[in-house]
């Protein structure tokens, strides 16, 4: 008989229901095995008494105590860990002891020091700290570090590091160690609680049906332990479900913008005015996009390499390598692969230390730098992958709207709810060229910049790129296409 998958957990609770009952048909004697109806029984009437939910709620709240108390020990320690290499070395002792000794064996210890009532709590916490550290250390030794690079190039404050950054990197971790806690919490409160006593508590009342033989309620606060339990872990992982990464309508980034709103077509622009950001001459001549400031004082600096030398292993990259790229100029670096050019634009961006030489003209001077890789936070959508470097170097309105322009320029309007996942690979790139053009830098760092863009598109993204946002710039360009380094270059320089 085929049984479809909604009713099959029925069908399996049903026949084990029918086996309890076989079995204690079989015995013939409740007191050693009740059926199952004399159990539900048991457990009807303890739910009609005022003093099972006071023992529920309070098994309930030892759980979370001790979960919460497991979780934010746990991440601390984690974040200590992950910074610190001594506390890491400190803590592996103690987390291998407590993961290798037996539940029991902590209980027996914690009732040498601790009141009956707080013996739960300790015990949970005991058992379900590293649980969390090791998974959370876990997720903060695999945060990407290109992703780390990206936000320290770029300057993010430490709370958008951690907002944007650091805890969707580990909510994959946290979620698991949570789910793994949820569990674990109601095994140890509750074997805590038969062997340390409290008066008030579900443990107990096991205890005590145990001693005076009462086998049916033992069966009934039996049920009621694993049904509370399941709930209390189904209850914490479809809360989890809020933390996972999906489409949303409104930027986290920019408050009060609407995504779905964003369009590319001419009135959507026209009605939002757009900061008063528009294709007439008048305006782009007065307000260029991007543009730290519309004093002519201010220039583009030139930037200096004088005796670069620079090894791998072996491997000799530069030798008393010399140049000079002219400010307020693009400059097109060109050379086979393996010749160093991205090696250089790390060097210039200060990723790469030189072994050797000097760099001059970079110093406290605003970088941005358009990676190989896109290097895109996939959490969150295209506009907030945008408009998150722009958080606190822009006033907001600004942000929003030479985001939005941005977008029309790379024709990904329509999908700026989207998250990275949902792109093409070319899509990608688009946001990551979009990062890097309207970030207000005076040096301009491009590798492959237009890497899988079909021609067409490529000839429309380059036009609007290059009249708005590398003019008055130091740009610095590395790439294998001769024609992009035609098009958009002053210089050339071959490695």
């Amino acid at each position: 008989m085929k049984i479809s998958i909604i009713k099959k957990p029925i069908f399996i609770l049903l026949f084990w229901l029918v086996v309890w009952h076989v079995a204690s048909l079989v015995v013939g004697r409740e007191l050693i095995l009740p059926s199952p109806l004399r159990a539900f029984e048991s457990l009807a009437d303890l739910v009609m008494t005022a003093s099972f939910y006071r023992d529920v709620a309070t098994t309930i709240s030892r759980c979370i105590i001790g979960m919460t108390l497991s979780f934010a020990t746990g991440l601390i320690a984690a974040l200590f860990a992950y910074r610190f290499s001594v506390v890491r070395s400190i803590m592996s002792l103690p987390v291998l002891v407590f993961k290798a000794t037996p539940v029991m064996a902590i209980i027996l210890i914690i009732l040498l020091s601790f009141r009956t009532s707080n013996v739960p709590v300790v015990v949970c916490f005991l058992m379900c700290f590293p649980v969390v550290y090791t998974n959370l250390l876990a997720g903060f030794d695999n945060i990407e570090k290109n992703h780390i690079e990206l936000i320290k190039f770029y300057r993010l404050n430490t709370t958008d590091k951690v907002r944007f950054v650091y805890m969707p990197s580990v909510m994959p971790q946290i979620s698991t160690s949570l789910n793994l806690i949820a569990g674990l919490s109601w095994k140890t409160v509750v074997a805590a609680e038969v062997l340390a006593a409290p008066a008030v508590s579900m443990g107990y009342n096991l205890f005590l049906s145990k001693v005076f033989l009462q086998t049916s309620n033992l069966f009934a606060w039996i049920i009621a332990i694993v049904c509370l339990s399941l709930v209390f872990e189904k209850t914490i992982k479809y809360a989890l479900k809020v933390f996972l990464p999906k489409n949303y309508t409104k930027s986290k980034v920019v408050s009060g913008t609407k995504l779905n709103q964003v369009t590319s077509d001419a009135e959507a622009v026209s009605g939002a005015k757009l900061h008063k950001v528009t294709s007439d001459a008048e305006a782009v001549s007065g307000a260029k996009l991007n543009q730290i400031t519309s004093d002519a004082e201010v220039k583009a600096p030139e930037i200096q390499i004088t005796g670069l030398s620079k090894n791998f292993g072996e491997k000799v990259v530069f030798s008393d390598f010399s140049e000079s790229f002219q400010g307020a100029q693009t400059t097109a670096i060109m050379a086979p692969s393996g010749y160093g050019k991205t090696t250089l634009l790390r060097i210039i961006a200060g990723l790469e230390k030189q072994d050797g030489g000097k760099i001059a003209g970079t110093g406290d001077t605003s970088m941005s730098y358009l990676f190989q890789e896109d290097r895109l936070l996939p959490w969150l959508n295209v506009f907030d992958n945008i408009a998150l470097f722009l958080k606190n170097k822009l006033p907001v309105d600004e942000i929003q709207a030479q985001t939005t322009k941005m977008l029309e320029v790379l024709e990904l309007s329509k999908d700026a709810h989207e998250l990275p996942g949902e792109l093409s690979g070319g899509m990608k790139h688009r946001v990551a060229i979009g990062r890097a053009f309207l970030y207000p830098a005076q040096i301009l760092l491009l590798d492959e910049p237009f890497k899988g863009l079909d021609a067409e598109l490529k000839e429309r993204v380059i036009s609007s790129l290059k009249q708005d946002y590398m003019e008055n710039k130091t740009v610095i360009l590395v790439t294998h296409n001769k024609e992009d380094a035609d098009r958009l270059s002053g210089r050339q320089v071959v490695l």
